[in-house]
């Protein structure tokens, strides 16, 4: 007992040298007239003085309930802020990586995610997505070990994207239905329920109107938009049926998946749903593609070096582009990675399946 003790003690102080490390290091970065923490700017100004504010117009859109454990940084200067939050960022992307033998290899996925372009650019634009990743994290240990906490923070923390976990909390809902008692679905229900009353009650109109106000309007089908049926209403000339029809693809072969599979929550799953999520949302952006890369891609490539070794060479292919070619192609580029990461997990998804029924004696139509 005493040793674990010391050595959560350990990990936390550690944790702790480590952000005050990197609120120190980030307040000597000069933000001014440059696009540095260009989105950690915006937010930070949404939360100044350990208040949440909306604006109608480039301001944060992000629900108020996963917005509140961040109240504190806005307490603190601009920079140290953009460290801390990086410093989080890195310690959860760490914490995402899958522990394996040998170690070699398991400190090598480290270090691949954390310097991946979407990791890299996250940190210099001051996003939040590594607190999606986070809260996959609680929401899939939660759901394994039914404990209802961590499905409730998970649930709280992952849905500052909303557009990301659109498709893998209707699949959550759907197995704790056919997992979970009675009384764990309403326990659950009452722990969600609490929270985000609270905040709509407290911010909830101002954020409806920031989210569907001008903001709608100047992001969704815009050039950053990575989703899939913004990408190809940009082309043009794709007419609106088929769009429609690849929309409706996307969306039902995820579910097929998702059902077919069920009620087994592997981390492959979870990257595909995110991945079907940012395809069929109205708005994504690229800085997204991280979630997908640490829930999905890491795990895959742990298990299969060929599949996982390609889309981490495409991820980072975009190290090797000229700014023009990243503000005028990188979202396309995005949706195609997006979308081939979605294709490839879900038919692992269904493979897996396939060979748990064989193992378990359930006939499986296998290839002649």
């Amino acid at each position: 007992m005493r040793d674990k003790f010391l050595g959560l003690s350990f990990l936390a102080f550690s944790c702790l040298a480590v952000l005050i490390l990197f609120a120190v290091f980030f307040e000597q970065i000069p933000t001014q007239n440059n696009t540095l923490a260009m989105d950690w700017k915006t937010y930070w100004r949404s939360i100044r003085g350990g208040d949440l504010q909306y604006w109608s117009a480039d301001g944060l859109r992000f629900p108020p309930w996963s917005l509140i454990p961040l109240l504190p940084l806005g307490l603190l200067p601009m920079q140290a802020s953009w460290g801390i939050l990086a410093g989080v960022g890195v310690l959860i992307l760490v914490a995402s990586v899958p522990r394996i033998k040998p170690k070699p290899y398991y400190w090598l996925s480290i270090l691949l995610l954390v310097i991946s372009f979407p990791s890299i650019r996250n940190i210099v634009d001051g996003n939040m997505e590594n607190l999606v990743v986070g809260g996959v994290l609680l929401i899939l240990y939660g759901y394994s070990s039914k404990h209802l906490s961590a499905v409730v923070i998970g649930i709280l923390i992952a849905t500052i994207k909303l557009q990301e976990v659109t498709l893998l909390l209707a699949v959550l809902a759907l197995y704790v239905l056919l997992t979970w008692t009675p009384r764990n679905w309403l326990k659950l229900g009452l722990g969600l329920t609490g929270p985000i009353a609270l905040s709509l009650l407290w911010r909830g109109q101002s954020w409806l109107v920031a989210l569907f106000g001008f903001n709608y309007q100047k992001y969704t089908n815009s050039i950053i938009d990575i989703s899939g049926s913004a990408a190809l209403r940009r082309f043009g000339f794709i007419p609106s049926f088929v769009i429609t029809l690849f929309w409706i693809a996307i969306l039902g072969i995820t579910l097929f998946v998702a059902w077919k599979s069920r009620t087994t929550f592997s981390r492959e799953k979870a990257g595909m749903l995110i991945a079907g999520s940012l395809l069929v949302a109205p708005y994504a952006a690229g800085n997204s593609v991280l979630s997908v890369l640490a829930i999905g891609m890491i795990p895959l490539l742990q298990s299969n070096l060929l599949l996982g070794g390609f889309l981490l060479v495409l991820v980072n292919l975009p190290y090797l582009w000229s700014s023009d070619m990243l503000y005028n192609f990188q979202a396309y580029y995005w949706t195609i990675v997006v979308f081939l990461t979605w294709a490839i997990l879900a038919r692992r998804c269904l493979s897996a399946d396939s060979q748990l029924q064989a193992v378990e004696g359930t006939p499986v139509d296998l290839p002649q």
